[in-house]
């Protein structure tokens, strides 16, 4: 009789390590100041909630409506230029 052989775990050693750096690259990121401004500001033009379910249910459409908007706007594009730019610092290419 053989024995099952235990799967790997797809989290092992240095891809743990990695996901673990990026989750607190990216909750530091989210709390920034500029990524705080940027959510009020979508929260302004409202249906944030909304477009967020339908981008997790597989629909970027409403949200990338809504960006698409702001970028439009310097203020908003600044806005996402420079969280681009932290993100890049933080290695979360």
């Amino acid at each position: 009789m053989q024995s099952k052989k235990k799967p790997e775990n797809p989290l092992k050693g240095s891809a743990a390590a990695e996901l673990v750096k990026n989750r607190e690259a990216i909750s530091q990121l989210a709390q920034s100041g500029d990524a705080q401004k940027l959510m009020a500001l979508l929260q302004q033009r409202g249906g944030v909630q909304e477009a967020a379910k339908a981008a997790a249910g597989g629909d970027p459409s409403q949200l990338m409506a809504m960006m698409n908007q702001l970028m439009s706007t310097k203020e908003g594009a600044e806005l996402v230029d420079r969280i681009g730019n932290q993100a890049k610092k933080a290695g979360l290419e």
